[in-house]
């Protein structure tokens, strides 16, 4: 569980962030350019907020992680609060772009990722969502850590655009995955959000 940033290129404009530190190595060893964060949360466990990333929500993970990680609130707060506050002003970039997997864990994280996003929402800011999954030629569901730093750059050219409307969309649907709404629609967006709701109904 952790949350940071590392900077590639200071001077370019875009944001990556990973749910996996692994990813995040094999981004960092390619010729991408941008700066990375860290999100490595395991929102699949413990009490949640419906307010993502508000004091009742960050209590209740401080309360969980020292429980049953013993992580400390200091650590906690070091690891992931403190850097993730970077996504609420994003002034200093003209792109965002989530990395994430097929599976519930990383699309879990990213409907909370998104609800924030959507909170904060820029119109100056390019927002993107790179998501491993089906891959032509495998017959195995693929994550990020299927790929080769070279293959990143061919993945992060297939990215798709997340309008307004798309975070808001996840906005709702972090709102069903709270409630355990089983009968949210999860197929408004198919085509960006196809893993979405086999693992957040599994």
């Amino acid at each position: 569980m952790s949350l940071k940033l590392r900077k590639k290129k200071s001077m370019n404009k875009t944001l990556h962030v990973f749910c996996s530190k692994e990813a995040q190595a094999i981004f960092n060893n390619s010729i991408l350019d941008g700066d990375s964060l860290l999100f490595d949360e395991k929102l699949t466990e413990g009490e949640l907020a419906e307010d993502v990333f508000s004091d009742e929500f960050w209590s209740k993970r401080y309360e969980y992680f020292e429980k049953n990680y013993k992580v400390s609130k200091l650590e906690y707060f070091d690891a992931v609060i403190k850097p993730i506050l970077q996504l609420k002003d994003l002034s200093g970039y003209t792109e965002v772009t989530l990395w994430l997997d097929f599976t519930k864990e990383s699309q879990v994280n990213l409907i909370a990722l998104g609800t924030y996003l959507a909170h904060n929402f820029s119109k100056e800011t390019q927002y993107n969502l790179v998501c491993s999954g089906k891959h032509k030629g495998r017959n195995e569901l693929q994550k990020l850590t299927n790929y080769n730093s070279k293959e990143f750059e061919i993945l992060y050219s297939y990215k798709v655009k997340l309008t307004q409307p798309n975070l808001e969309y996840l906005q709702t649907c972090w709102k069903a995955f709270i409630t355990k709404n089983s009968n949210f629609m999860f197929n408004l967006f198919p085509n960006k959000f196809r893993y979405l709701e086999q693992s957040i109904k599994e």
